[in-house]
């Protein structure tokens, strides 16, 4: 969860924005833009229905802001991704405002030994249309919140997030506020905060653990806040239909890398509105100087009995956390872990399609990215992310039945059924 130090990180990359940019197409090669620069292009949805998308300001005046002394409230930028109406109009772009005004930094990790202006980051389009009216069904669609990691966007999971509004879920999201750079309305610049920065440099102190878990508390209540400000919104707050479209009896939450899904754990046994969580990686504890280890959260130990799906990388990275055999003991409900051969860091992420663009664009060399990417074909892994995420959620959250979980996929054959 927490490889970097100070700022924002790559160690946290994870992904929507309000604000319009040019129609996309699909995960191709990096092409000269804007400028000369590199343009990027994201894999389009592969569910039936076209995506739109909407961003709103939440304040919670019921606790103070767990990171500036002095503020006695905590607002967020939630954004809302969901089945439209009809096709066409202008598409979100697929960063943030706050991660579009510090692309340069952030992703300078992807362009090394280059500059990282080289690419055009903020202009790079989503797929969902701002603003867009919603499709009503009849009976409201299931809601999922992603939760993601430390230092995080939820602009670097768009693609995850879009293919399943088009699959027919509601997907909510929040940036986390002075953990990384947010802009509220008004264009009010809210940038990353010192204190959201480890206190030390010694894993191993207390005072780290302590700070770690305080950002599992904070981001519980920050998911719980959100799911609580959805039930009580009115129609006229939201894009047409899409308030109808809401079904909060049905919810799941997801998450991708860098600890983000002990944040889905600690939030489904915290919320018991939560029936169903997939996560990308199994750390779950923390390591002690002698040689032991510390369950990060109470559900370790203490467990669930709702559906879980695990799917990591079978990568050194993606290695099982050493607590991880005590959180699946715990797991009392429906589980299955999955894992993905030849998956890196990013593997659940945008990076896995974007970076090979960049390094394409740029003339990097092949292993460029190899640590954050793995050896996995990039598609590969976006339509396996794709098909066990939504089959999960479609069994627990829709009733459809599936085989996937099993049996072997000959549509999938890096997925291993680990147990």
């Amino acid at each position: 969860m927490l490889a970097g130090a100070t700022g924002v990180t790559a160690a946290a990359l994870l992904p929507t924005a309000a604000g319009a940019a040019s129609p996309a197409g699909g995960s191709g090669r990096g092409t000269a833009g804007t400028l000369g620069k590199v343009r990027l292009r994201l894999p389009g949805p592969g569910g039936p229905y076209p995506v739109g998308t909407v961003d709103l300001h939440f304040v919670d005046r019921s606790r103070p802001d767990p990171y500036v002394a002095g503020q006695p409230y905590r607002e967020l930028m939630v954004n809302l991704t969901y089945p439209a109406r009809h096709r066409g109009g202008p598409v979100a772009p697929w960063l943030t405002p706050g991660w579009a005004a510090a692309a340069d930094e952030i992703f300078a990790f992807a362009t090394a030994p280059q500059p990282a202006n080289l690419v055009d980051w903020a202009g790079t389009p989503s797929h969902a249309v701002a603003g867009a009216a919603a499709r009503e069904p009849g009976d409201g669609w299931p809601v999922l919140m992603y939760q993601l990691g430390h230092w995080g966007s939820h602009s670097t999971n768009r693609s995850e997030i879009e293919d399943l509004a088009s699959r027919g879920y509601v997907v909510v999201t929040f940036e986390p506020t002075h953990e990384t750079p947010v802009v509220f309305p008004g264009g009010r610049l809210v940038p990353q905060h010192p204190a959201a920065n480890p206190p030390n440099d010694d894993r191993y102190s207390p005072e780290f653990l302590a700070y770690v878990r305080h950002i599992y508390a904070s981001r519980t209540a920050d998911a719980r806040f959100v799911l609580d400000r959805l039930a009580a919104l009115n129609a006229r707050e939201l894009p047409g239909g899409l308030r109808a479209g809401l079904d909060l009896g049905r919810i799941g939450a997801f998450s991708g890398i860098t600890g983000a899904g002990l944040m889905t754990l600690t939030l489904m046994a915290a919320d018991e509105r939560v029936r169903a969580g997939a996560i990308g990686d199994t750390d779950v504890g923390f390591p002690t100087a002698d040689g032991g280890w510390l369950p990060l959260a109470p559900v370790v130990e203490q467990g669930l009995s709702r559906a879980v799906l695990a799917i990591r990388p079978g990568s050194a990275y993606g290695a099982a956390n050493p607590m991880w055999d005590r959180q699946w003991s715990a797991l009392r409900g429906w589980r299955r872990e999955l894992e993905l051969a030849g998956g890196g860091m990013g593997w659940c992420s945008d990076l896995q399609t974007v970076l090979p663009q960049v390094r394409r664009g740029l003339g990097l060399p092949a292993d460029a990215h190899a640590a954050m990417i793995g050896t996995v074909a990039p598609a590969a892994a976006v339509a396996a992310t794709r098909a066990y995420q939504a089959a999960f959620f479609d069994l627990h959250l829709k009733g459809r039945p599936t085989r996937l979980f099993s049996r072997p996929s000959a549509s999938h054959p890096a997925v291993r059924l680990a147990r």
